[in-house]
C-alpha cells in the first residue's frame, strides 16, 4: 500500500504529542490527499510534567487541549481519548476491546501505531514502555481481534461489525522498508508539534532551535535515502491480503 491508496488511517499511540512527533508529515501528507484520518490517545498524559503544583487532572487537560490543536493542525477528524493512567499503559483486555472498539467504529485502511518493541537502533524514548505496549496492544486489536466476530461479542451489540484493516505502519530506522517524503509539509509537522506547549520547554519559547535540534535531523537523514529534503520512515506490516 501507498500513502496515494490510502482513504482512511487510524492513528494509535500512546501520549499526546507521539503523533506529530512520530507521523506528523505523513498524516499531514494523508490528509492532502483525502484521507480520512483520526487518533486513538491511549493514556492521560498526566505524568509528561515536573511542575508538582499542577495537578494530574489539570495536567490531562492542558495535554488534551493541545492535542485536539495539533490534530486540527493536521487536518485529523477526530480525537479520542482512552483515558488509561500514563506510565501505567499494559497489553490488557481492556485496552485491546477499547482498541478493536475504535479499528471497527473507524473502519480503516491503513494503521499507524508505535512500534511494539525496543529498536536498539533508535533513541531511547522510542523505547517508552507506554509506547511499546500501545503499539502492541494496536497490532493484537488490528489482527486478529477486530477481524473475528466470537471476540469480545459485546461489541456486535453495539453495531460494530468485525473490519480488517489493509496495512500497519509502524516507525523504524534500520528496518525501514517505507519512506514517505514529507517535504512539503514539514513546517506543517513542526506547527503541529509546537501545539503541545506544555511538553516543549526545553526550547524556552524558540521554534527554529526545536525544528533544527529535534525535529529536522531525524528527517533529513531518512530524506537522504530517497533524494528528498525531508521524510518520515516506516516498517509496513501487511495485514489483508
Amino acid at each position: 500500500m501507498l500513502i496515494e491508496d490510502v482513504t482512511s488511517a487510524l492513528v494509535v499511540f500512546a501520549h499526546c504529542d507521539d503523533a506529530e512527533w512520530m507521523f506528523g508529515g505523513t498524516v499531514a501528507r494523508l490528509v492532502a490527499g483525502g484521507a480520512a484520518v483520526s487518533y486513538v490517545v491511549c493514556t492521560d498524559g498526566s505524568s509528561g510534567g515536573i511542575d508538582m503544583s499542577v495537578t494530574d487532572a489539570e495536567l490531562a487537560a492542558t495535554r488534551a487541549a493541545e492535542q485536539r490543536a495539533a490534530a486540527a493542525v493536521l487536518g485529523v477528524g477526530e480525537v479520542v481519548f482512552l483515558g488509561y493512567h500514563d506510565d501505567q499503559l499494559e497489553v490488557t483486555a481492556g485496552l485491546k476491546r477499547d482498541l478493536v472498539r475504535q479499528i471497527r467504529r473507524f473502519q480503516p485502511d491503513l494503521l499507524l501505531t508505535m512500534t511494539p518493541f525496543r529498536p536498539m537502533d533508535a533513541p531511547v524514548d522510542w523505547s517508552h514502555g507506554d509506547h511499546m505496549a500501545a503499539g502492541e496492544a494496536a497490532l493484537r486489536a488490528a489482527y486478529p481481534e477486530a477481524l473475528m466476530p466470537r471476540i469480545y461479542p459485546e461489541l456486535l451489540a453495539e453495531g460494530l461489525e468485525p473490519h480488517a484493516v489493509a496495512e500497519a505502519w509502524v516507525p523504524a530506522i534500520g528496518d525501514a522498508d517505507l519512506y514517505v517524503d514529507v517535504s512539503a509539509v514539514v513546517e506543517t509537522k513542526m506547527d503541529a508539534v509546537w501545539c503541545h506547549w506544555s511538553q516543549n520547554g526545553e526550547a524556552n519559547g524558540d521554534r527554529g532551535w526545536m525544528f533544527d535540534r529535534h525535529i529536522a535531523p531525524p528527517l533529513r537523514e531518512a530524506g537522504l535515502r530517497i533524494g528528498s529534503r525531508y521524510a518520515e520512515r516506516f516498517r509496513r506490516i501487511p495485514i489483508r491480503p
